[in-house]
């Protein structure tokens, strides 16, 4: 009984050994592209800076993707900061982009390890190619070890692109009207160390590129290399590594041991626990007869949005939040009628909120309301998750289940008392208002900045 319970634990965590090779229906990459903004990236050896030329770079990408992309910016230097979660408008990011500056994160350094580990956090449930495009110059003052970050990297199924820039040769560090000097009064020279990213992209199936003195990288190249996985033309398929999670020969040892319990020499209650044991087990790997169904259908037309969202729906009434994540996430991809996916959204905000998953379930009601603004349950869950987040003590939560198919069939808003819901907006007055908010990109950069540094307090290395 013991082996058979240690074998189900086993198996229920998921073990990944070896690699196996899947085909995938994959329209589009989930691309986050990690920069680096430490001093050293201020070095000229690449005229105007190695920084302005990993910009344009950058840039460049963010216009060269295509547009069932997704695409999130993280930055580095004393410590790793997510700037933006994954979004699909690649043009108001590169907008950002001239604001990533080495007075962004505030703490002097150069962590690629932590940068890394913050850009990961971006990705989610999402079963979409993932890439993170590191470009920087590699180099690392405090020596720190690559083999961490590029072991999570891999356990996410994240492949790391680098684009190393610079010069082995070396350059000064500006530093106002001279150049940057260490304690003893010398002055300090940065090289471009491409061995760091070669090391990370070599860890996760991914590829390194050098940028030539001028700081130019083959675009055509690059790109091909972050959509390598993403399959060519909408409905075909694509073939990839990934981890193998051995689950069904630490099931079968358990089943099988269960059973010489159950039906072993050993009589009364020992039998009857076997028993027991066994059905235990049937119950946490059986599905429901719906589930059962949806997945049926699932096989038979992959991608299909509507039975995903109704498999997400069914496995969040049995309680699996994780899998309805993914396929609730999986349809608001795959959805190409705004208002399939913002039914999608809405069910993936109320799954988070049930796991208390505030910042995760904002995120899904924006996106419910951006493609489906009229939706009063999406806007109603957004404010009171908003108020909630602000406050820190939020009252029950404002749904308990995600839509259900009658509710999802009748979109007419309901009835609210006055004093609650007031008259909304005309689209006129609503476009007004929206035109008179100004968006401080560099504010909000800052502060996030800001708040990353406070996390990361103590964790100081050589400043540049």
């Amino acid at each position: 009984m013991l082996l058979a319970l240690g074998a189900l634990g086993v198996a229920l965590v998921g073990p990944r050994l070896g690699m196996r090779s899947e085909r995938v229906e994959a329209a589009g990459a989930d691309v986050v592209v990690l920069l680096d903004v430490s001093r050293s990236m201020t070095a000229r050896d690449t005229p105007p800076s190695r920084l302005d030329r990993a910009r344009r770079t950058a840039r460049d990408v963010l216009a060269g993707l295509a547009a069932g992309d997704r695409v999130a910016l993280a930055a580095y230097a004393g410590h790793g900061v997510l700037l933006t979660p994954l979004s699909a408008d690649a043009g108001a990011l590169a907008e950002m982009l001239p604001f990533l500056d080495p007075d962004l994160v505030g703490t002097p350094g150069s962590r690629l390890d932590d940068g890394v580990l913050a850009a990961l956090s971006a990705f989610d449930a999402s079963d979409r190619p993932r890439v993170l495009l590191v470009l920087s110059d590699g180099e690392d003052p405090a020596r720190g070890d690559a083999s961490v970050p590029g072991l999570e990297a891999a356990r996410a199924g994240v492949r790391v692109i680098g684009v190393a820039f610079g010069s082995e040769t070396g350059a000064p560090i500006p530093d106002g009207d001279t150049w940057l000097r260490d304690r003893r009064g010398r002055e300090v020279l940065t090289r471009r160390e491409p061995a760091r990213l070669a090391r990370l992209a070599e860890m996760t199936d991914g590829v390194s590129f050098r940028a030539d003195r001028w700081g130019e990288v083959d675009l055509t190249s690059l790109v091909s290399a972050l959509r390598r996985d993403v399959a060519a033309a909408p409905g075909s398929a694509v073939e990839r590594r990934v981890a193998a999670v051995r689950v069904a020969p630490f099931a079968l040892l358990a089943c099988l041991l269960l059973a010489l319990e159950a039906t072993g020499l050993r009589p009364g209650r020992r039998a009857a626990g076997g028993v027991a044991a066994l059905t235990l087990l049937a119950a946490l790997g059986a599905a429901s007869p719906e589930e059962r169904a949806l997945e049926a259908q699932l096989r038979r037309h992959p991608g299909d949005p509507e039975a995903l969202v109704r498999l997400g729906i069914a496995r969040a009434e049995r309680g699996h939040n994780a899998e309805a994540r993914r396929a609730l996430t999986a349809a608001a991809l795959r959805a190409s009628d705004p208002q399939l996916a913002a039914v999608a959204y809405h069910d993936l905000g109320v799954v988070a909120l049930a796991e208390n998953d505030l910042e995760s379930a904002r995120d899904a009601f924006l996106d419910a309301v951006a493609l489906a603004p009229e939706r009063r349950r999406s806007v109603y869950n957004l404010e009171w998750t908003l108020a909630a987040l602000a406050e820190k003590t939020p009252p029950p939560p404002p749904s308990e289940r995600p839509d259900s198919e009658s509710e999802r069939r009748d979109e007419r808003p309901q009835p609210t008392p006055a004093a609650a819901d007031p008259d909304p907006l005309t689209p006129e007055e609503a476009r007004r208002w929206l035109e008179s908010v100004r968006d401080d990109a560099r504010r909000g950069l800052r502060a996030a900045g800001r708040d990353a540094a406070e996390r990361s307090a103590g964790r100081r290395g050589p400043g540049w």
